[in-house]
């Protein structure tokens, strides 16, 4: 126990939070307010209890998170909080830590310049997270394939590598304003339900569709969707050329990790 009490004093501990962006925004509220730095930030779905670990559960608190996100575009611009956005949606272990460490030189800066140095460590590693999720966000711009339920509604899944559904939404509202569409992301069991008016995050408690493929049940599928799937394969088999069959610049802009639910590619 005396080491656990040595932690403590020195104010080194593991702040454990909901998984949110909020509730990491509210963790760097609390950090600043008891004065006691983290050993590590943590969600609570990848947390591993070690017996001598001192630990603070943080429940999130929308009020403090919002001042946090103010007091980062007061001390930088709209390019750096879109950064670190973009770069806790890469869901990389220990990015937490990295974004903390980022944004204590942010806070202690007193030049109002540290946000444009793009060379220091923190800095530097983040711009490259958020470059790398934001090149996945331009991939499925293109690689989302809707289905039409015999509702008439939109419905896809995707499986990206990092926690862009939500990223991906303002995209699609933008293409599709005037149709309700679904786009779920079956790896983290979430999605985004846009109804022409708004967008909703949702869960999906009866999954009409095969896990594994990603297409609609019979019971659910439009009339018309199996003569869609078709017509993306007759395309994708009309615009491959045999004779100039380059396999690697293939799986350099279409990896095969993202075939799964792609119909001209099953």
């Amino acid at each position: 126990m005396k080491i656990a009490k040595e932690i403590d004093r020195q104010g080194n501990i593991i702040y454990i939070y909901d998984g949110t962006f909020d509730g990491f925004l509210t963790v760097v509220f609390e950090v600043y307010a008891s004065k006691q730095k983290p050993l590590q930030i943590v969600s609570r779905l990848c947390w591993e209890p070690n017996f001598f670990d001192v630990n603070k559960q943080v429940a999130t608190d929308k009020l403090k998170s919002e001042r946090v996100w103010k007091g980062i575009l007061a001390r930088s611009n709209a390019n750096v909080a879109n950064m670190l956005y973009l770069s806790f949606a890469s869901e990389i272990k220990g990015i937490e830590d990295e974004m903390y460490r980022y944004l204590e030189k942010l806070f202690a800066d007193t030049t109002a310049c540290y946000y444009q140095n793009l060379l220091d460590e923190n800095s530097f590693t983040l711009y490259k997270v958020a470059h790398k999720v934001n090149y996945e966000i331009q991939r499925f711009k293109g690689f989302v394939r809707f289905q039409e339920t015999a509702d008439g509604m939109f419905f896809s899944i995707i499986g990206p590598d990092h926690d862009i559904v939500s990223l991906l939404a303002p995209h699609f509202t933008a293409r599709y304003p005037d149709r309700p569409w679904i786009i779920y992301d079956n790896k983290r069991d979430k999605g985004v339900y846009f109804d022409t008016s708004e967008m909703i995050g949702m869960t999906l408690t009866d999954k009409q569709f095969d896990e594994y493929t990603g297409n609609l049940n019979n019971a659910v599928k439009s009339e018309k969707e199996d003569y869609y799937q078709q017509l993306w394969k007759i395309f994708y088999k009309a615009i491959n050329i045999k004779e100039r069959k380059n396999t690697r610049l293939l799986l350099h802009w279409l990896p095969r990790r993202y075939w799964r639910y792609l119909p001209e590619r099953s």
